[in-house]
C-alpha cells in the first residue's frame, strides 16, 4: 500500500492541556503501521494512504478530497458498542466513515471481548414492536459532511414526511453531550419506551436500536444499512433482521473496532488488511 500518514487536522495544540502534542490515537495507529505523523499541508500532494480521526477541524476537507480524488484513507471514530464512561473501542473504516463493506464470516471472539459476554444468548434480543417512532437527528457537522441542509431543516422535513406516511406518535431525541449519554437517560432506556422504530441518518444509534430488538431505518451512509430498512415508505413494516443476520452483522462490526493498544501493537492494522480490502 505504500506510505501511511496520519492527518492531525485539528492541530496538536488541542491536546496540549492533556499533555499531548499530537492526536494520541493517531500516534498509536502510526506506531502500529510504521507510518508517519503528519498534517494535510504536508500530505495534500503525496500519494500516502491517509488516516484521519473524527469530523472536526480540517478532517471533513481531507475526507472530501480523498473521496473526490479516489485516494485511499482510513477513518477513526467512536466504536459501535462496548464503550461506557470512557471510550475503549474505536471504529476504523476504509474509504468510508462506517463499515459498510460486505459482511464476512467472523468468529464470536471479538464480540465476546467487546461486550464482556460469554455467549451469543447474552447478546441477542428478540425484536418487539411498540407505538411510537423515535427520530435521532444528525448534527450540523454530519449534514455539512454529506452536503445536506442544516440539521434543523433536515429534521423538520423528515417529520413532515413521516406525518404523511403514518399516524404514529413521533418523538425527537437530540443527541446528548457525551457526559449525559453515559450518566443520564441512555438510548437503550429510550428504546424500551414503547418504540416501534428508530430513524436516523448515519448515527450508530441504528445499531444500538437493533441490539435492543427494535427496528431501525437509516437514511444516510450507515453500517446498519447492511441489515436494516432504508426506505421511509416502509415505516409501518420495516425490515426486521433475522437472528442470523444480527449475528453476522455484530461480529462483522466487532472486527472493525479496536482499542488504542490494538492500534499501537499492529493488531488493528493486521485485521483491517484482512477484512476491509
Amino acid at each position: 500500500m505504500g506510505k501511511v500518514a496520519a492527518i492531525d487536522s485539528t492541530g496538536g495544540n488541542n491536546y496540549a492541556r492533556k499533555g499531548h502534542d499530537y492526536d494520541p490515537y493517531l500516534r498509536s495507529f502510526m506506531k502500529g503501521v510504521c507510518g508517519i505523523e503528519s498534517n494535510w499541508e504536508q500530505e495534500e500532494h503525496t500519494n500516502s494512504t491517509l488516516v484521519i480521526r473524527g469530523l472536526g477541524g480540517g478532517s471533513q476537507k481531507a475526507i472530501k478530497r480523498c473521496w473526490a480524488e479516489g485516494r485511499p484513507f482510513y477513518a477513526i471514530d467512536t466504536g459501535y458498542f462496548g464503550n461506557g464512561k470512557h471510550k475503549t473501542w474505536h471504529r476504523v473504516t476504509f474509504n468510508a466513515l462506517q463499515n459498510m463493506s460486505a459482511m464476512r464470516e467472523h468468529k464470536f471472539d471479538r464480540l465476546s471481548l467487546q461486550l464482556k459476554v460469554n455467549s451469543w444468548d447474552e447478546v441477542y434480543k428478540p425484536f418487539t414492536d411498540g407505538a411510537k417512532i423515535l427520530v435521532c437527528p444528525p448534527s450540523n457537522k454530519v449534514m455539512n459532511m454529506f452536503g445536506q441542509p442544516d440539521a434543523e431543516t433536515y429534521t423538520n422535513n423528515l417529520v413532515n414526511q413521516l406525518k404523511e406516511l403514518t399516524d404514529r406518535p413521533i418523538e425527537i431525541r437530540m443527541k446528548p453531550i457525551r457526559s449525559e449519554r453515559v450518566t443520564g437517560a441512555t438510548i437503550q432506556e429510550a428504546l424500551q419506551d414503547d418504540v416501534h422504530c428508530l430513524i436516523t441518518y448515519n448515527s450508530i444509534a441504528a445499531t444500538e436500536a437493533l441490539m435492543e430488538g427494535k427496528a431501525a431505518i437509516t437514511l444516510g451512509p450507515n453500517s446498519a444499512q447492511l441489515i436494516c430498512e432504508t426506505d421511509l415508505a416502509n415505516i409501518e413494516t420495516p425490515h426486521i433482521p433475522t437472528e442470523d443476520e444480527m449475528y453476522a452483522y455484530l461480529t462483522h462490526l466487532s472486527y472493525s473496532q479496536f482499542t488504542q493498544g490494538e492500534m499501537e501493537d499492529g493488531t488493528a492494522w493486521r485485521i483491517l488488511q484482512e477484512t476491509q480490502q
